[in-house]
């Protein structure tokens, strides 16, 4: 039996590849077929019908794409596949009865982890109604759910995910990896923690130190890879000592199978971190924390049930700027119940902490999580389960929003956004310190700080003048709201490009070190700009081939249907892209 599985290939995606290598093992063919926008749609349905398979697996994780895989679902029938067409992860699970209903393409929806249930599933396939932990489609018709076993605890029995190819940063050779599934806590905005209650049984689950090792020493030996990108949910235990035992545990397993000067990046809550384990970690070569800050106002860490108190984040931030690593970090400053004071909060740490690179959004409302459960309960939740929406309650900070998301939509969220690029500089100068710091002068060091902090400046600039703007300006003024909208939105694209082009200019030279190229040989001008803060009148140029859009004012989230899911803004803010 030939089992395709569907997915987003941008990097490596664990999730296909642990289920590949599980359904091999169970003596199932398995193929992956990369989908990373609607453009692969038909190359998608060209390969399934060549490859003729008996299931088709469709890993839909993030409700941003949710109607893209939709609408393959469609042309995969209208090409004639006749197979059993099943979808995976997040938003399928928690949504598995009504995408059922609204979609007679789908024959099933797998609603936990999938390397078992697509073994049982293949093992099963003429009667779903013996499968375990599936919602699917009977031949009446009518849509039943089988309750799952729970999420698998043992971790160490799954085979190791298919590995085929990797990508490089300066010669070296990247792979992502898992120690853990799951998290300790319950974000109100978090999609993940609602999947894996919805799995049943423990949420947190970790792998033994010595099945790390020796998958980080398979890779390491046989496949040359330096980079370790640890992408769980938090690499910490919620215990400090547990946690500094399992970092030593992991330190000696490496040491004892000659897995040396690597470098890895991890994602941490700022409760996590603490002196001692960062001496552990950068033994082992951490270069790089995606700290989950979410909000500099106490009251939006309590909204956001975060569990954590601003002044662990400033400790953490402290600690982490003390051992010289990229730290990069999200701020959700708006959320329901967001007042002015809690703006202007954000706003005076974001001046506090202008030398990590950062970003900023609404936090977003998905399927069975505690927010959307408060939206509900306040009767402010609009939309639908492919895309719910709200207004913030007070009507000035609505407005901030508004404005905001309006002028920094090209720098916050687009490929070519300058905050994810201020990230890669920064992630570039750490990565080439890690492996190649006798290349590097203090000269380009001074470089990146300058570009990191100038750039952070230049955001916390607008947004304060837009906070001035929103006290001036009647919520209920929708034209003055619009005028403001295009001139911050001006503003923020003139310096967003002037930024990128000295960005660019620092990575070339990033590049001229990695090559060896002396520094005193690139005669280039690093010196930051000075805004003329007389714009033109006429909307700003962009790069030719960036995806920059011009956005109407009238839809603040521009050519989107949805508000961009939070899933996916972390995912790219963890690669650093």
């Amino acid at each position: 039996m030939k089992i395709a599985l569907v997915g987003a290939e941008l990097e490596e995606n664990l999730g296909l590849r642990y289920m590949a290598s599980a359904l091999e093992q169970a003596g199932y063919e398995a193929v992956i077929m990369p989908f990373n926008e609607e453009a692969d749609s038909a190359q998608v349905v060209r390969s399934v019908l060549a490859a003729a398979p008996d299931i088709v697996g469709l890993s839909m994780v993030f409700t941003g794409r949710a109607r893209e895989f939709c609408r393959l679902a469609e042309k995969l029938r209208a090409a004639d596949f006749t197979g059993h067409l099943t979808a995976g992860g997040h938003f399928a699970a928690l949504n598995c009865g009504q995408l059922l209903s609204d979609f007679p393409e789908f024959d099933s929806v797998a609603l936990g982890e999938g390397e078992e249930l697509l073994c049982n599933l293949a093992e099963n396939l003429p009667d779903l109604s013996r499968v375990a932990g599936f919602c699917y489609r009977a031949a009446d018709g009518s849509i039943r759910t089988n309750p799952g076993l729970g999420n698998p605890e043992d971790l160490d029995a799954l085979p190791f995910p298919r590995r085929n190819e990797f990508h490089e940063y300066f010669g070296q050779p990247i792979a992502s990896i898992l120690s853990s599934r799951g998290c300790w806590r319950e974000c109100a905005f978090c999609s993940i923690d609602a999947w894996y209650r919805s799995g049943g049984g423990k949420k947190f689950r970790i792998r033994s130190i010595d099945n790390i090792v020796a998958e980080m020493s398979e890779l390491y030996h046989q496949h040359g890879i330096r980079i370790f990108n640890f992408q769980d949910d938090n690499f910490f235990l919620p215990d400090k000592k547990q946690a500094l035992t399992r970092f030593k545990a992991l330190r000696r397993g490496l040491q004892e199978a000659a897995v040396e000067k690597i470098a890895i990046a991890v994602k941490a809550r700022p409760d996590s971190i603490n002196r001692e384990a960062l001496r552990v970690l950068d033994d082992l070569g951490i270069f790089r924390v995606f700290l989950g800050v979410e909000n500099a106002s106490q009251r939006g860490l309590d909204n956001l049930n975060r569990k954590n108190t601003v002044a662990q984040i400033e400790k953490a931030l402290k600690l982490l700027n003390d051992f010289n690593l990229h730290v990069a970090y999200n701020l959700l400053m708006f959320e329901p119940d967001t007042n002015m004071q809690d703006i202007l909060i954000n706003l005076n740490f974001m001046e506090r902490h202008v030398d990590n690179p950062f970003n900023f959004c609404r936090a977003e409302a998905y399927a069975f999580t505690g927010l959307e459960k408060k939206l509900r309960d306040d009767n402010i939740l609009s939309g639908d389960y492919f895309g719910f929406d709200y207004r913030i309650k007070d009507p000035q900070v609505e407005t901030f929003h508004k404005i905001a998301n309006y002028a920094f939509f090209a720098r916050n969220f687009s490929d070519y956004g300058l905050h994810y690029f201020n990230m890669e500089v920064d992630f570039s100068y750490l990565l080439l310190r890690r492996f190649f710091p006798d290349r590097l002068t203090q000269g380009l060091r001074a470089e990146v700080r300058a570009f990191i902090k100038e750039t952070n400046v230049d955001t916390h600039r607008h947004l304060c003048r837009i906070y001035d703007l929103v006290l001036a300006t009647d919520p209920n003024d929708s034209e003055a709201i619009k005028a403001s909208m295009k001139t911050m939105r001006r503003q923020v694209d003139e310096h967003s490009r002037v930024l990128r082009t000295q960005g660019e200019r620092i990575i070339d030279r990033l590049q001229a070190a990695y090559a060896g190229t002396p520094q005193s040989e690139i005669h280039q001008e690093l010196d930051l700009p000075i805004f003329n803060e007389r714009l033109p009148a006429s909307e700003s140029s962009v790069p030719t081939g960036s995806s920059w859009t011009t956005l109407d004012p009238d839809n603040p989230f521009g050519l989107l249907k949805q508000p961009i899911p939070y899933e996916v803004f972390k995912s790219r803010m963890a690669s650093g892209r």
